[in-house]
């Protein structure tokens, strides 16, 4: 794949990362409160630390990896990527703390899995979140991501250590049958 699958939702813009992104994405990772919750972004997060995020994110070989950035109304408020893509590829994803709960990662991570798992015919997506990231666990549920069992986890914006994790995974069938179970409630 020569081209970056650039996405659109009804709000949303899943593009590319840009050199141009770093003061933004500098700004967002200087938020404990999202890389508490991520395994490699340190806090306090630096400038440098900035542009690395960047040398990885932007695009490379997609059939490795893709890394969206997401914007909504013209600003970068999040990102997903996932990878790698020639083999069982993990999924993750970050948001500014001012767009939590409204839907927002459901609809980025949903265009996301549409095209990872229905274009890219991926067999299988796998997941985890920290024990206590409830809303990272709520939503792979909503999309349909089925819970596979616990594991143990790092994050460097943390206290050393391993922290418990809640391991996920999704096919395209768990994931069209949660788009079509969304269509049914929404009928009633």
């Amino acid at each position: 794949m020569t081209t970056f699958p650039r996405l659109r939702t009804t709000s949303l813009t899943l593009r590319e990362w840009r050199e141009t992104d770093a003061p933004r994405a500098l700004k967002l990772f200087q938020n404990h409160s999202i890389t508490r919750m991520l395994t490699s972004k340190p806090h306090p997060f630096t400038k440098a630390d900035a542009e690395a995020f960047l040398q990885t994110a932007i695009p490379g070989d997609l059939n490795e990896a893709v890394n969206w950035a997401v914007e909504l109304q013209g600003e970068v408020i999040g990102g997903v990527g996932a990878r790698p893509l020639n083999d069982t590829p993990g999924i993750g994803w970050w948001l500014a703390e001012e767009h939590w709960q409204k839907g927002i990662m459901f609809e980025a991570v949903s265009e996301a899995l549409r095209y990872l798992l229905l274009e890219r015919e991926l067999p299988k997506i796998v997941a985890d979140a920290f024990s206590d990231n409830m809303g990272s666990q709520a939503l792979m549920r909503k999309l349909g991501f089925v819970h596979t069992g616990q594991g143990m986890g790092s994050s460097v914006a943390r206290l050393a250590g391993d922290y418990p994790t809640e391991e996920f995974a999704i096919s395209p069938l768990d994931f069209i049958a949660a788009q079509q179970l969304r269509v049914q409630e929404a009928a009633q």
